[in-house]
């Protein structure tokens, strides 16, 4: 078993990549912390996989500080922190207002950040973890129409980064994995059949949140130990395609 005896925090992990995240740590035995800020849907995940779970808006930081304090004094330790919440907007630079600028960037960018200074702090303590943040292509060449989003997914890859040089010297790892058009509520209620995409993606076919989780996994795996400050496609090759369509 890959994550043997570890515990592991997963975001945002009651429905699309999330949940196959928590679906794939508890396969490879890790006891999965499942989030969401509606409790009755984690504990039902939770419940799937033999998890524990915390309800909370990580766009509230006294609700995350409620989350890992929980963490702290229930399971003493935390070994992996995943971090897949997301909200997208349909707005271009002109038309985003300050409220929208401040609501997505407070759940993609900023509790992004919180959640990562607090798992720092509880695995920095305990000889080390692994940190994984889940982006998107967008974040490294824009999008028509998702201006909030788009930048604070390539601010997501930024903090990844910066993390990743901050904390190397506690022995812990901070990678990222722009996920491709798959399992998100982009991918699965609005792409249909739209050849236009398809014909984007090398690989010719929409991915599954499964092969997202699965790329996760390594990651977050000892079989990922000598990668740090890593930010990896997993998107079909669209993303550093000549032929790609700038969208997702």
């Amino acid at each position: 078993m890959l994550l043997k005896n570890k515990i592991a925090l997963v975001t945002g992990s009651t429905n699309n990549i999330g949940l196959e995240i928590a679906r794939a740590f508890a396969r490879e035995g890790a006891k999965v912390i499942v989030h969401s800020r509606h409790e009755e849907a984690a504990k039902g995940v939770a419940e799937e996989i033999g998890g524990d779970y915390f309800a909370a808006d990580v766009s509230r930081p006294e609700e995350l500080e409620q989350l890992f304090d929980r963490i702290q004094q229930k399971h003493r330790r935390l070994d992996i922190l995943v971090n897949t919440v997301a909200h997208s907007t349909k707005n271009d630079i002109l038309e985003t207002s300050l409220a929208e600028w401040n609501r997505i960037m407070a759940i993609n960018l900023t509790g992004y950040f919180i959640c990562i200074q607090h798992a720092a702090r509880i695995m920095k303590d305990n000889g080390g973890g692994v940190i994984i943040n889940i982006s998107a292509g967008s974040g490294e060449r824009g999008s028509p129409g998702t201006a909030v989003y788009s930048i604070s997914k390539g601010a997501i890859n930024a903090l990844t980064r910066q993390a990743a040089v901050d904390l190397a010297p506690h022995k812990i790892r901070v990678n990222a994995v722009i996920s491709g058009i798959v399992g998100t509520p982009l991918g699965s209620r609005e792409m249909g059949n739209r050849k236009l995409e398809y014909d984007s993606i090398p690989l010719k076919r929409i991915g599954q949140p499964e092969e997202v989780a699965e790329a996760v996994l390594f990651l977050a795996s000892e079989k990922a130990g000598y990668i740090t400050n890593a930010i990896l496609p997993v998107d079909g090759g669209r993303m550093n395609s000549m032929g790609s369509v700038s969208r997702g």
